[in-house]
């Protein structure tokens, strides 16, 4: 009888820590949010896989220490697990988490900022000589504007002075 309520004991322990691990778990996904951004349907699909590996789990844990006979002792004890986790654990690891999260935002947006030294240096080194050209350009396409402009320009008084004859030769007629 003694082994029996050993065992039960052992059982409760275990499904404690299945709770702990399913919060554990919950807080790497809550990471990971942070980290990346995600859009509603993949939150959705996320969820849904978290709640599918913590049943399969929580399963599997149970057919090995007790032949997958589900008491209700054990659901109290994952249930308390997770609310140990999330009431200490939790709230030191993720603002552990977060302030590691910040710094790397830092150290990488500083190692970009170095990186890019080089790259705008190279780039005003080009930018000088296209510049010129750019300039250059622009005179000489100005100047292309201007000359169809003037065609333009003597096009419509060939076609006026076509059109004056043309009314100046009705009168006559």
């Amino acid at each position: 009888m003694n082994q029996i309520v050993n065992d039960q004991a052992l059982l409760f322990i275990t499904c404690i820590e299945i709770g702990v691990i399913i919060g554990m778990f919950f807080d790497i996904i809550r990471i990971l949010r942070k980290l990346i951004k995600h859009p509603d349907f993949l939150v959705q699909i996320e969820d849904a896989l978290y709640w599918v590996i913590c049943a399969l789990i929580g399963f599997y844990m149970l057919y090995v220490n007790n032949y997958g006979a589900i008491r209700p002792f054990v659901f109290i004890g994952i249930l308390l697990g997770a609310i140990l986790y999330f009431a200490s654990f939790s709230i030191v690891f993720m603002k552990i988490a977060t302030l590691v999260i910040k710094y790397i935002k830092v150290f990488i947006s500083y190692v970009i900022k170095i990186l890019r030294i080089p790259i705008n240096g190279f780039i005003n080194l080009i930018k000088i000589p296209l510049s010129y050209v750019g300039t250059k350009l622009e005179i000489v396409s100005y100047y292309k504007k201007m000359k169809l402009r003037g065609l333009k320009r003597r096009w419509y008084h060939k076609k006026a002075e076509i059109r004056t004859e043309m009314r100046i030769r009705k009168r006559k007629k």
